[in-house]
């Protein structure tokens, strides 16, 4: 472990002022300041603690004031910078202290005996940035670079710095670059012509480029490099493509070179001319700036050719019920199990045993729990019969210093809870907090219970108050790929779930896959599961019988495909036709929003009556309404709780 309190008092020196720690994590980037060297040790700890779940950088010199981290807040420094992104051969003379940042890439500083003005640190950085082939964007006196040996969670998993020395020679300001000015900028006008580096004389294979940067090479570019061109296609365009693809993935010059070459669009290969101009053309590459990701905040925007070979689609991560990534609701009435499902949902994802012990989790992972709503021993109550049931044991349940997180540690079951630790979506504090969980344990699913709890002072009927939170959701499940379940609730009335969802229609709008819940009868026992997934088609209703859920996890699920006579749609559709009476009828739309289901599958039940002559469907009007009349033989039915009970 790196020193951080001595590297840093090494670069900043015996020198009083301001000095600034960055930190970048879930997609912000913000900075502290502070007095040094005064706080210096307040610096190092927050730094350790920030660590652990952000990138984490500094400044290598001095600033007059805490008002900003800009050129004209600049004060003296006694250190000169690069960033390279490649290897350090090209770092010369040997930099006092040099460290590995991630696989390829490293950071550098010369140390001069005495403090230098501002302006003249930055025009040698720029010198020496050019002269080393370094980062062209890293010597502007708001540069911020990585403490060595921190982490670097821009890489899945994430991957550690390395302190590779710190004891080179200190030198002098001529020793590093010319000594007026006027040549000074000449140098530096020099040293940048678009001259390529010598190629290396080793060069990695295919397979040992794609270990540390496959992972971030998009899948335009795999699909490139699969494809085998055919006759008509422009190899040059497709070359020159998978170029800028890996090199704006971050790969390193004889990286990207080693990959092209060995690719179906090689065209150098293909004319017999020598691995030099191929290597020509690739730096030429490197210096291209496109119009697309020019800076870390701007919109994500793809081409045409990337959305035509895009091939991702949804996969399952529990069958027929979840899908991977999707955003949506769990919702229904009061007492209909919402919390007892998000919960089995959420350990069965955790644990891989299937959800509600019938559909299989396809990609287990970890899960994070926001309960808002049942305290803690309600929730630790329902885990314990919830693992018996499973087959999960459990260890201990454990509270950090403040009782806000709370960590049930399953055997091969990662699941973590946050019991009612106050989130709220207005609150920053513990937006921010939650972020940092997700950033830290990079769970498969986030489930969110209830809704109103975490939306307080937002009108949920207002779509644009209801925006921000969704939007951010979204955000979240863009940059850490994680699904998210909402438990909601029910305004009254009929129809269907996704009508009845309490608020604004955005909220429907805004979700993916959901689970519209509503129970059987009074009793409140037995509920009907309506899955409302928009990349896939499964829209029939399941049903549960809650047994027990105090003592034993006990429970039975019904699904339409099974031999009975009629399911728990079925059954309501029968008794809304029974009120509807003889000699009366009704259309398809009002039986849905009667009976809480779609037309479509108000159709599937309808056509099984008419088939058994239970009613009579006419079309009526130019748009072919459905009108059902019922008929004497639906009288005759067996009642359903005799056969499904």
């Amino acid at each position: 472990m790196v020193d951080w309190g001595a590297f840093l008092q090494r670069v900043w020196g015996a020198a009083t002022g301001w000095v600034y720690l960055a930190y970048a994590g879930g997609g912000k980037f913000k900075h502290r300041a502070y007095s040094y060297p005064d706080q210096l040790e307040l610096l190092v700890n927050d730094a350790e603690e920030l660590n652990r779940w952000a990138n984490v950088y500094f400044c290598p010199h001095l600033f007059k004031s805490n008002v900003s981290r800009t050129k004209t807040n600049a004060s003296e420094g006694r250190a000169i910078w690069v960033d390279k992104d490649g290897p350090r051969e090209d770092l010369e003379p040997t930099p006092t202290i040099c460290w590995q940042t991630s696989e390829g890439r490293h950071q550098a500083l010369w140390l001069l005996p005495d403090y230098a003005d501002p302006g003249i640190l930055e025009k040698a950085s720029k010198y020496m940035t050019y002269k080393t082939k370094s980062d062209k964007g890293g010597w502007h006196l708001g540069k911020v670079i990585r403490l060595p040996g921190s982490m670097n969670f821009k890489y899945a998993p994430p991957q550690q710095g390395m302190l590779l020395w710190d004891d080179g020679p200190e030198y002098t300001l001529e020793d590093l670059a010319p000594k007026k000015q006027v040549d000074l900028e000449e140098a530096i006008a020099s040293a940048s012509e678009h001259h390529a580096p010598k190629m290396p004389r080793k060069i990695p294979t295919p397979a040992e480029a794609l270990v540390g940067y496959g992972h971030k090479i998009p899948k335009s570019a795999w699909e490139l490099m699969r494809t085998t061109p055919n006759e008509g296609q422009d190899w040059s365009e497709n070359l020159w493509k998978l170029e800028r693809l890996l090199l704006e993935a971050g790969m390193p010059l004889e990286y990207a070179f080693a990959v092209v070459k060995d690719s179906p669009w090689n065209k150098y290969r293909r004319d017999n001319r020598p691995d030099e101009h191929l290597w020509q053309e690739i730096f030429k590459a490197s210096l291209e700036r496109g119009p697309l990701r020019d800076k870390p905040g701007d919109l994500p925007w793809v081409t045409l050719g990337e959305l035509m070979v895009y091939s991702e689609r949804p996969e399952w991560m529990v069958k027929d019920m979840w899908m991977e990534k999707n955003v949506g609701w769990i919702a229904g009435m009061g007492k209909s199990y919402k919390s007892v499902l998000s919960t089995d949902l959420a350990l069965s994802i955790a644990s891989g045993v299937p959800f509600l012990d019938k559909y299989k989790v396809e990609k287990p992972g970890p899960v994070l729990l926001v309960q808002e709503e049942d305290p803690l021993w309600r929730l630790a109550h329902r885990l314990q019969v919830m693992c018996e049931k499973k087959g999960i044991r459990l260890s201990t349940m454990a509270s950090n210093d403040d009782s806000f997180v709370i960590e049930s540690n399953l055997t091969g079951a990662p699941l973590y809870a946050s019991v009612g630790g106050g989130f709220l979506f207005k609150d920053e504090r513990t937006i921010e907090s939650l972020e940092r969980a997700i950033d830290r344990y990079r769970p498969q699913m986030v489930v969110i219970d209830p809704l109103f709890m975490v939306a307080a002072g937002i009108d949920e009927y207002k779509a644009g108050e209801m925006v921000e939170p969704l939007n951010l959701i979204k955000h979240w499940r863009n940059i850490y790929g994680c699904a998210f379940a909402i438990v909601h609730h029910y305004r009254k009335g009929a129809g269907s779930g996704r009508e009845r969802l309490y608020g604004s229609m955005a909220l429907y709008s805004w979700s993916e896959n959901s689970l519209f819940i509503s129970r059987m009868d009074n009793k409140g026992t037995g509920i009907m599961i309506e899955r409302d997934i928009k990349d896939a088609m499964v829209e029939d209703l399941i049903s549960v019988e809650f047994l027990d859920i105090d003592e034993r996890y006990d429970f039975k699920v019904i699904e339409p495909e099974r031999e009975i006579v009629r399911g728990p749609a079925e059954s309501r559709v029968i008794a809304v036709l029974k009120d509807v009476g003889l000699g009366g009828s009704t259309d398809r739309q009002s039986l849905a929003e009667a009976v809480g289901v779609t037309p479509k599958t108000i159709s599937k039940i309808i056509q099984k009556l008419s088939d058994g002559g239970q009613v009579n469907v006419t079309e009526e009007g130019q748009g072919g309404k459905l009108v059902i009349t019922p008929l004497h033989p639906l009288w005759d039915v067996a009642d359903v709780t005799e056969l499904i009970l």
